[in-house]
């Protein structure tokens, strides 16, 4: 679906410089909308603009100083002082190494949950209001399966989980400005670092047998993030070949 709107729309991604981001930039470039790219990682967004090309000459690269929300507030102040708005926020944040609940302290938990949940609310606190005020946002939030909880990851999964709430509560509190916020949770991707063996037994955990693809999350993104999907807000979708309907926090 083209944007033909005069003015073009604007998406936010972070945490852009991989396979999941690239796929999500094109999706959207392919609908017209201008991008703002950022990541802590500058020379991978360079390589990232390098390889979208044509369809995304004119995105802007904001790399991002460190997970931190000072560093947020700078990446959001840009791209509004360059592009004028943000109509979309896909939000990533990197996940630090998962640990088991005997190896967690109190204090390493909190760091856990900082980094993910902290920092993706801190996304949606400074980019939610201009939202509003516009009466017009998309907002994607990414997770992973670690939400559902796994063994020796006790820190992640309470992280991921708190990400479950804020897009249920964030959504409530902005349905009537025209601002929508909805989660992915991705599956098991194919990694080029995965042996073909290691991704056969993957493969076989999962119902539709096959790991997915970077295309798979953007297709979801592009869904929620779409102006004709202005009624679905609130919701969280597992893009993950039907791998959480083993557990029973998969609704």
């Amino acid at each position: 679906m083209k944007n033909t709107n005069a003015k073009r729309k604007v998406a936010l991604i972070t945490g852009a410089a991989n396979e999941v981001g690239e796929s999500i930039a094109l999706a959207l470039a392919a609908d017209g909308v201008a991008l703002a790219l950022s990541d802590t990682d500058p020379e991978g967004l360079k390589a990232l603009k390098q390889r979208l090309g044509k369809h995304a000459a004119d995105a802007l690269l904001v790399p991002l100083a460190s997970n931190k929300a000072k560093s947020v507030d700078q990446v959001v102040e840009a791209v509004l002082a360059k592009l004028g708005r943000i109509d979309i926020l896909i939000s990533h944040t990197p996940e630090p190494a998962a640990k088991a609940l005997t190896a967690i302290s109190s204090r390493s938990l909190s760091s856990s949950i900082e980094a993910i949940l902290g920092l993706q609310s801190h996304w949606l606190h400074r980019v939610l209001p201009q939202m509003r005020a516009n009466g017009y946002g998309r907002v994607i939030s990414l997770s992973s399966l670690a939400y559902l909880g796994q063994a020796k990851g006790a820190n992640i999964a309470a992280a991921q989980a708190g990400l479950f709430g804020l897009v249920r509560s964030a959504a409530l509190e902005v349905a009537r400005d025209g601002v929508t916020v909805n989660g992915v949770v991705q599956g098991n991707l194919a990694n080029p670092a995965l042996t073909e063996e290691a991704s056969l037994t993957i493969a076989n955990g999962i119902p539709v047998k096959r790991l997915g693809t970077a295309g798979d999350i953007a297709h979801a993104v592009k869904f929620f993030a779409a102006e004709a999907s202005k009624y679905v807000t609130g919701q969280t979708l597992f893009v993950c070949g039907g791998k959480s309907v083993y557990y029973s926090m998969s609704v």
